[in-house]
């Protein structure tokens, strides 16, 4: 592409990144990424973007040197290899969208990017959770339990629509809407019991919504936006609300723990222990452990390896997680009491059936096998 005077240059660029992922983070990312090739250009040589980009195509520069330099430049500085990763994509192609040609081998050969440091993270516990939820607001805690039991990721979670939320299939079926993903593909994932239930007081208690009753002029009502906005008002103000909300909800995680050192400790990389890509990172783990990755990584919305081979039907997929479902539960005493229940009326049963076999040894004059005495003395 040639480059034209009068033109703003980063404008086109970043408008043809929108056009590509429609996603306003990306933009941010990349705006910021040029604007630091663009102090590096007049740190190191004195010259803006658009001279150099004159002299590339006139190939009065190596752009391999070029980007070699820019790496160099951001280590300094004090940027770890994996934000010197986006940021050199990022350059890169700006340069190859306005004509720069960049071969990844050669690329690869001249430009050395510094190794990524990677740090433990504390993972997060049944225990953790339950004392975080027990030390937030009712807004937080449904979110919370909504991430932990669906894992879906912060920027979904505040794009969900009650139309979205499907309450009459067990367990609770969520729609993912395709241009609310970072991948731009629809999924479907669900909620626990505890989740569900946290989630219709929410919708009641700031919505009206009425769990029987005709809820169609609250379809497209944003779940977890500013509860405070008429309806109306939303619906002009939701394109640009996104962003805020994802912001929003982190910062009042952060605040509300903030006080509590066991709950606001950090990681080894200095980030908080207890954020919401952790609960995400929960739910991975959590469902792996249980069902499998492949199922896994289906729900939180992961490619793997022949994941286009990877299809269930509807009715495995809720099988599968309502196997999953009793590890994903933090604090719903009423699963738990159901479950003690179970287990009381399972052991009344045995208990009947052995006594039963006993009564049939001794009328029969059998002996009582050996292996029988530890359960005898036990009983």
């Amino acid at each position: 592409m040639q480059l034209q005077e009068g033109t703003n240059h980063l404008e086109n660029y970043l408008d043809s990144v929108f056009v590509l992922s429609h996603s306003k983070s990306t933009v941010k990312t990349y705006h910021s990424s040029i604007r630091l090739f663009t102090e590096f250009l007049g740190t190191k040589y004195g010259l803006d973007e658009v001279i150099i980009l004159q002299k590339l195509n006139l190939q009065e520069f190596n752009v391999y040197f070029l980007l070699r330099d820019f790496v160099i430049y951001l280590d300094k500085i004090g940027y770890k290899g994996s934000s010197v990763r986006v940021l050199l994509a990022a350059v890169k192609g700006y340069l190859r969208y306005y004509g720069i040609k960049i071969y990844a081998e050669d690329c690869k050969h001249t430009v050395k990017i510094p190794k990524s440091v990677v740090s433990r993270e504390e993972p997060l516990t049944k225990e953790l959770l339950v004392r975080l939820l027990r030390n937030i607001n009712p807004k937080l805690q449904t979110a919370v339990l909504v991430a932990v039991a669906s894992g879906m990721r912060i920027g979904e979670i505040v794009q969900l629509k009650i139309d979205d939320i499907d309450f009459g299939c067990r367990p609770v079926k969520i729609r993912i809407r395709a241009e609310t993903t970072k991948t731009r593909e629809s999924r479907e994932t669900f909620l626990t019991e505890e989740a569900a239930s946290s989630l219709k007081d929410y919708l009641k208690r700031f919505y009206s919504w009425k769990e029987s009753g005709n809820n169609e002029h609250l379809k497209d009502q944003i779940i977890f936006g500013r509860t405070s906005f008429s309806i109306c008002k939303r619906k002009t103000e939701l394109k640009n609300e996104t962003h805020s909300t994802v912001n929003l909800l982190q910062k009042m995680l952060f605040n509300q723990i903030s006080k509590i050192p066991d709950l606001s400790k950090n990681n080894e990389n200095g980030r908080k222990m207890i954020h919401f890509h952790a609960f995400r990172k929960f739910f991975r783990t959590t469902v792996g452990n249980v069902c499998g990755r492949d199922f896994a990584e289906s729900l939180i919305g992961h490619h793997f390896y022949m994941d286009t081979y990877y299809n269930l039907s509807s009715e495995k997929q809720r099988e599968m997680y309502l196997k999953a479902e009793p590890y994903l539960t933090l604090s719903d005493s009423t699963k738990i009491e159901r479950s003690l229940k179970e287990i009381s009326e399972k052991h009344q049963e045995l208990e009947a059936k052995f006594n039963g076999l006993l009564q049939y040894f001794k009328k029969n004059s059998i002996p009582v096998p050996d292996s029988f005495s530890g359960i005898l003395s036990t009983s």
